[in-house]
């Protein structure tokens, strides 16, 4: 076997092994305060969510319903990973958390 398959097939081993782990990501529920963050014109640049010490940067296509939020305590449910040293939250379903509602 030529050095040029096996290079082959340790990518394909690798590419298999990346692709499960990414599938057995649970989602986990956090609970927090969303911030929205606007340029000069107003535009939306960023939505985060800081629960306690950590702050989350969201990602998905509800992360739009999450902007009318901002300042407002939330749970939001979805998939965490850490990309570029930040945990990026991939939206997949959130609530409002009314005051004096404790879960």
């Amino acid at each position: 076997m030529s050095y040029r398959y096996f290079g082959v097939v340790a990518a394909m081993i690798v590419g298999v092994v990346l692709a499960v782990s990414a599938a057995e990501a649970k989602a986990e529920t956090v609970k927090g305060t969303v911030s929205v963050a606007k340029d000069d014109a107003g535009k939306v640049t960023g939505v985060t969510l800081k629960a306690g010490d950590v702050t989350y940067t969201l990602a998905g296509d509800k992360v739009k319903d999450l902007e009318g939020l901002d300042k407002k305590v939330v749970e939001v449910t979805g998939k965490v990973e850490e990309k570029e040293g930040k945990k990026v939250l991939t939206v997949e379903s959130f609530k409002e958390v009314k005051e004096g509602e404790t879960k």
